[in-house]
């Protein structure tokens, strides 16, 4: 029996994830994976409360990390 305890695995809380403006006018928040195996794509996600991401490339922000 574990008694270890992780924290929920949530996509806004990834350390390769960078949030940023889209590149056209009136573009909308954009989520890229900055993973050297995603290059720069879009996030998998999701962004929703209390959904965990089932991405494999998902690592937890060090602690301080926005």
């Amino acid at each position: 029996m574990s008694t270890e305890v992780t924290a929920p695995r949530y996509a806004a809380r990834c350390k390769y994830l960078k949030m940023t403006m889209g590149i056209r006018a009136g573009a909308n928040l954009v989520n890229l994976c900055t993973h050297i195996v995603r290059d720069g794509r879009d996030c998998v996600g999701p962004f929703l409360d209390d959904h965990e991401t089932h991405c494999g490339l998902w690592e937890p922000k060090e602690a301080g990390a926005r």
